[in-house]
């Protein structure tokens, strides 16, 4: 990584209580003068301190790859009297031929706490991803005055509070020998059923792995331990350390404070090599059902952040860009979402949004998702997501997830249909993009889909669809081992159930149990080796072989209401047909070809034109299991010549 120091214009830094301090000390003295000492003293310092006057660029210089610019700054700890996190506030903007992002920066300690596991200095950074080529200027401005964090403040003119520096740099094009999401661009919203990659163009489909939601709770991370929570026996201490891994950690991949964090690392090229595109994980669960997981110095102090652990957090999350994982940011659980001022959006939680942006807002995979199994208020979630979308220069999408569907009275104050409730209200929202579904009953899966991608549209802002849990909670998606193995009837209903119905991809999550890779417990990812494997074929069909983005589900052109039919119609057509089954398709005129998929085997398309339909009327033909092997689930593709 290319790492260069600059001189820059003076710097002009004067605290916004200094007025008040230097009132104390010559109250006889009229206003006016008192602020005429106060100014002069800082003028005085701007033009003295040439050494502050420097700041270090570091990174590649390429289309959308991370630039960390680190500025010398007021020497603090993260205990200080003087609040780091929540009495300072950087912000840099950054402008190319008239376009600007305002980047929030955050305290650093020394620079380097990923591995010193500093907890004071005098480092300030920002970070910020690129999204057009050529020169790039920016202003870096700090801020310091009580809760200036969450106050918003403008830059118009010269302010007596303002420390300022300037710079600028050239970015070249996207090396097309990178990996990931260096390559392909930032995901980004686009009104469409689908995320897109900014640089490529190409809709994104979610793989996702959505187990454990305690991935963050390593125990190679700094201040990372077990408060109470649910007990977890088959983890020492409460915490993950993924050894299985370890052998699937590469000598080019990162790694912190002499060697630590390559069971983790490991684990997410295992993940990426079996076609895991993304991954779910809670960033705070304290009072939560793992209960280690939390940005702070401790559990009790919301106002001060871990700067080692966060530097250490992001080296993992570098490392899923360059993999090409997305990340789905789940900020609360349904256990602890009151935690920060009883639900409502107070400084803690205001300054605790700005902290992950500020720190991880530059990733390019980004979810920001509001909560799981969310008890929120509408109103409330549309107030985080206003306040999200306000700080977050990149504008990453926003989720949220519903609880489970009951029935009969309501449970613990939970809405009776949590799904229905949770997002009617968000139908249109612009601060909104995409339902994170749970569905305890996998055969309403399609339909409940199919519902939000078209409810959404009819509202004028097209929702992206995603099934991020299934199933009974002490189930999920079961091991490859598992006596009651349910990988048939999961990816008949719930893997290609979603796809065909429009969704734009899945999570799946391991299941409750107090078991070895369950949900909170799991360590070996290759305990579902032949899940991935059923996914992924799933995943690599629809790259491989469909337009999908120009597709909609036509069930309506079947017979069998067990059959699935996917369609850019008159043109192409995809039917998912469970074993046994038979059905109907009414099809547009011309001459088509007809190709079968084995779903659980994936590989080659069987293309042996005379099995698997015939002709009944015009415009209609019968489908049927490919060479007469009912026994097994069919993936048909039928398409013009």
């Amino acid at each position: 990584m290319k790492r260069r120091r600059f001189s820059t214009q003076k710097i002009c830094y004067i605290e916004a209580s200094k007025f008040q301090i230097y009132q104390m000390y010559f109250q006889k003295l009229p206003n006016w003068l008192v602020l005429l000492v106060v100014l002069l003293m800082g003028f005085s310092s701007c033009t003295v301190d040439k050494a502050a006057a420097k700041y270090e660029l570091q990174g590649t210089l390429i289309k959308w790859q991370p630039v960390t610019l680190t500025f010398d700054g007021p020497t603090v700890s993260e205990t200080d009297s003087i609040n780091p996190f929540l009495d300072y506030s950087l912000l840099v903007n950054f402008s190319n031929d008239g376009d600007m992002l305002s980047v929030y920066g955050y305290f650093a300690a020394d620079g380097d706490a990923a591995n010193s596991s500093a907890a004071s200095g005098n480092k300030w950074q920002v970070k910020f991803s690129p999204n057009k080529i050529g020169k790039w200027k920016f202003d870096a401005y700090l801020m310091h005055g009580k809760d200036i964090a969450v106050t918003p403040f403008t830059l118009a003119g010269k302010t007596d509070g303002l420390w300022n520096i300037t710079g600028e740099f050239e970015v070249a094009a996207t090396d097309s020998t990178a990996n990931g999401f260096y390559k392909t661009g930032k995901l980004a919203y686009v009104g469409a059923p689908y995320l897109e990659e900014c640089e490529t163009g190409r809709a994104f489909l979610k793989n996702g792995v959505g187990s454990p939601e305690t991935f963050l709770a390593y125990h190679e991370f700094d201040g990372t331990f077990k408060k109470n929570g649910a007990d977890t026996p088959t983890l020492n201490n409460g915490l993950h350390e993924y050894s299985n891994h370890r052998k699937d950690w590469k000598t080019v991949d990162p790694t912190w404070s002499d060697g630590k964090g390559k069971a983790i690392i490991g684990a997410l090229n295992y993940l990426q090599s079996k076609g895991m595109n993304s991954l779910y994980f809670l960033v705070m669960n304290e009072h939560g059902d793992g209960d280690n997981v939390w940005p702070w110095i401790a559990p009790e102090e919301q106002t001060r952040y871990d700067v080692s652990k966060l530097a250490q957090w992001e080296k993992v999350f570098t490392h899923m860009d360059e993999l090409g994982m997305a990340m789905n940011v789940f900020t609360q659980e349904t256990e602890n979402d009151t935690i920060l001022n009883k639900g409502e959006l107070g400084l803690e939680r205001k300054l605790y949004y700005k902290e992950l942006v500020a720190r991880f807002g530059h990733h390019l995979g980004v979810v920001w998702n509001l909560g799981e199994e969310t008890n929120r208020t509408f109103e409330q979630l549309k107030s985080y997501a206003s306040y999200i979308r306000s700080i977050d220069p990149y504008k990453h999408p926003i989720a949220v997830h519903n609880h489970v569907r009951i029935t009969g009275e309501r449970f613990q104050g939970r809405p009776l249909d949590p799904i229905k409730e949770t997002l009617t209200p968000l139908l249109g929202f612009k601060n909104f993009e995409i339902p994170s579904l749970q569905l305890y009953d996998t055969t309403e899966v399609h339909k409940e889909v199919l519902k939000w991608r078209n409810l959404s549209k009819k509202n004028k802002r097209q929702w992206v669809t995603y099934l991020d849990e299934i199933g009974h909670w002490d189930i999920g998606i079961t091991t490859d081992t598992a006596a009651n193995n349910n990988y048939g009837m999961v990816m008949r209903t719930s893997l290609w159930g979603s796809l065909l119905a429009g969704g734009a991809g899945n999570s799946w999550y391991f299941g409750g149990l107090d078991t070895a890779n369950n949900d909170m417990a799991a360590e070996d990812f290759r305990a579902r080796d032949q899940w991935w494997k059923i996914s992924a074929n799933a995943i690599k069909f629809f790259e491989d072989h469909l337009p999908y983005a120009e597709m909609q589900n036509r069930d309506d052109l079947l017979s069998s209401k067990k059959a699935f039919c996917f369609a850019k119609k008159d043109e192409l057509y995809v039917v998912y047909l469970p074993k046994g089954e038979t059905t109907d398709l009414a099809i547009g005129d011309g001459v088509y070809s007809i190709a079968f998929f084995d779903p659980r085997a994936g590989g080659k398309l069987f293309d042996k034109q005379n099995e698997g339909w015939k002709i009944t009327k015009p415009n209609s033909v019968e489908l049927s299991a490919y060479n007469g092997e009912k026994d097994k689930d069919w993936v048909l593709i039928i398409g013009k010549k």
